[in-house]
């Protein structure tokens, strides 16, 4: 028996105490069963704490990985952006110089185009002039005496690779034909405008018949002697025109009966022209002046 049993207690608190001492023995009985759970609720403070260290240094492990990671793709990306930076720089500058020098190309090639033009403008005018010292050079005037002493006020005008015949002589348009034919010649062919321009120079206030009349037998107007370079065609020649030829004036060509009298325009090429002229007096001397191949003689 224990030492509490062996108290003596008024009667009036032996139940009392006997309550109570139950209750301790209960609740030591509680408090000893309840310790060995309450072990590990007194231990895990410690381990929540070490667990809770683990857990943070893994999360902090991670972030520095993705920290690591983070700035490996940017310096990436920085080391690519600095690599197509540098390479789009230097294509500038390689199109920034191809630039120049297709400026400084295009430049050079304007000036040589300009000196190309001026020195074609200076060429064409020295050909102007050299042809004009030509035209006027074979627009001198041949003039000669028949045998017989009769003086025609006819003479050879040159222009270009022909020469022509004026002669002041009113004739039907076949006598001009067979007159100039007599001259080893033909009636005048025009060949193209500047021609025109200086057979009309010449004619003054004359008409004169041209080698073109109009066919009856083929209904078509025809220059005389055809072959090449052929005559310029006019609007007349589009239509009828029976029985008639045409003539020149300085102004003017246009057609009429061929029955009617004007003077003769005959043609011939130069060198046949200075070859006939030549070897007719070729035996006689020449009492005169000369002028590179056109001599002017007095005597014949």
């Amino acid at each position: 028996m224990s030492s509490l049993d062996q108290l003596s207690l008024p009667p009036s608190l032996r139940g009392i105490d006997t309550d109570m001492s139950n209750q301790q023995v209960i609740y030591s009985t509680l408090r000893f069963l309840q310790s060995p759970s309450e072990s590990p609720n007194r231990l895990r403070p410690d381990g929540n704490q070490k667990s809770g260290n683990i857990d943070g240094k893994v999360i902090l492990g991670i972030l520095c990985l993705l920290l690591l990671a983070t700035v490996a793709v940017l310096g990436t990306k920085i080391f690519q952006y600095t690599q197509e930076n540098r390479r789009q720089r230097e294509m500038i500058g390689n199109l920034t110089r191809e630039h120049h020098i297709l400026q400084n190309d295009s430049y050079l090639k304007e000036k040589l185009l300009t000196y190309k033009t001026l020195e074609y403008s200076i060429l064409k005018n020295e050909l102007l002039q050299q042809k004009k010292k030509q035209d006027l050079l074979f627009t001198n005037r041949i003039c000669q005496r028949e045998n017989k002493g009769k003086f025609y006020g006819n003479c050879w005008s040159c222009y270009g690779i022909k020469c022509y015949y004026f002669i002041p002589e009113s004739k039907n348009w076949n006598r001009c034909k067979q007159t100039c034919q007599s001259y080893n010649s033909s009636l005048l062919k025009i060949n193209d405008e500047d021609e025109l321009a200086f057979i009309q120079s010449q004619t003054y206030r004359n008409n004169y018949w041209i080698g073109l009349s109009y066919d009856d037998r083929e209904q078509k107007w025809k220059w005389i002697n055809i072959g090449p370079p052929f005559g310029i065609n006019y609007t007349f020649m589009n239509s009828s025109g029976r029985g008639q030829c045409a003539f020149l004036s300085s102004t003017r060509i246009a057609t009429i009966e061929c029955s009617k009298t004007y003077n003769c325009i005959c043609e011939e090429r130069i060198d046949d022209v200075f070859s006939a002229y030549f070897d007719r007096y070729k035996k006689k001397r020449c009492n005169g002046t000369c002028h590179l191949f056109v001599c002017f003689c007095d005597n014949l």
